[in-house]
């Protein structure tokens, strides 16, 4: 359905739902003016001139000095920053995620180097090459042009890149090796210690998700893949440059709701139901509340008992 109430609608709350080809649903219930409470929040972490000095016990006229002003001014720039990084981390998970769900990916493989190779441009440059040749393939060697992925650079600890990717349905990892020896400019066949890197498959752990198989749970690769996206998180790329994913792969329009409820338990119970009416919720779902009590968010499959 693509049925959106008016948003200039007098309600408390709204609802942005979102449902995937593979049958499942995400939604994710805000206060209507979210935006106001974190401005206020903002206001008290020391950023305010005069509340600042009487944090540091000192008086307006002592507080005055250059030193400090640019003390205060500083810390408040180092949240700001803070702050903005910590957004920029949640949105790009949230999107990777839709980004895994709409490709509906179940197996995950990863590239990685012998060498030290501690250059982001460079890892992403070969990938490029990596990609080309996956989807045009070489002389003896048939390509796979319709070819998707949703990919994630980690950084290891001793600051060497290796690249995240996942995808849908059998691979021909044989296949994904011999491109990756080729884009790193080694021989296709190369062996030991000639070999410039490897192609590994992850498979998920039979302990926590149940099964030995190499078929992941879409919710549990997403979480995977970005479980260390914060620690090579770079607030100077742009959006594009902090995952990478094929053009083919759009995430599922936003539908818009606005709910009724004098509090967020109201609200909460009056999703649930109108999820219910509008794509049959089922009882197979998880949700959670913020800690700030200011959202809820849940998840599932449609109308699955």
């Amino acid at each position: 359905m693509d049925y959106i109430v008016p948003e200039e609608s007098e309600k408390n709350y709204y609802l942005n739902l979102r449902e995937f080809a593979s049958g499942e649903f995400e939604a994710i219930l805000k206060a209507a003016k979210p935006m106001k409470i974190e401005m206020i929040n903002a206001s008290m972490t020391g950023t305010d001139y005069a509340s600042a000095c009487r944090e540091q016990g000192e008086t307006s006229r002592s507080g005055r000095d250059a030193a400090f002003k640019v003390r205060i001014k500083e810390e408040a720039s180092e949240f700001d920053r803070q702050s903005n990084l910590n957004r920029a981390v949640r949105r790009s998970k949230q999107n990777i995620r839709w980004l895994c769900k709409a490709m509906e990916a179940d197996r995950l493989f990863t590239l990685t180097y012998r060498e030290n190779q501690t250059d982001r441009e460079q890892a992403r440059a070969d990938f490029t090459r990596f990609l080309r040749l996956v989807r045009s393939g070489w002389r003896g060697q048939e390509g796979v042009p319709g070819w998707q992925y949703v990919a994630v650079l980690e950084k290891q600890e001793r600051g060497a890149y290796h690249i995240h990717c996942a995808v849908k349905g059998f691979q021909r990892i044989k296949y994904l090796r011999m491109c990756w020896y080729k884009a790193l400019g080694a021989a296709v066949d190369a062996a030991g210690e000639e070999t410039p890197g490897a192609v590994n498959v992850t498979n998920p752990d039979k302990a926590r998700w149940g099964h030995t198989g190499r078929q992941w749970k879409v919710n549990k690769l997403a979480g995977y893949l970005t479980k260390y996206l914060s620690k090579t998180f770079d607030d100077t790329n742009t959006e594009k440059r902090r995952y990478w994913h094929c053009k083919q792969l759009v995430q599922p329009a936003k539908q818009r709701f606005w709910v009724c409820g004098d509090n967020m338990a109201q609200a909460i119970k009056s999703t649930v139901e109108l999820l219910d009416f509008h794509i049959g919720l089922g009882n197979s779902w998880n949700h959670w509340v913020s800690t700030q009590n200011d959202a809820y968010w849940i998840a599932g499959a449609v109308g699955v008992q």
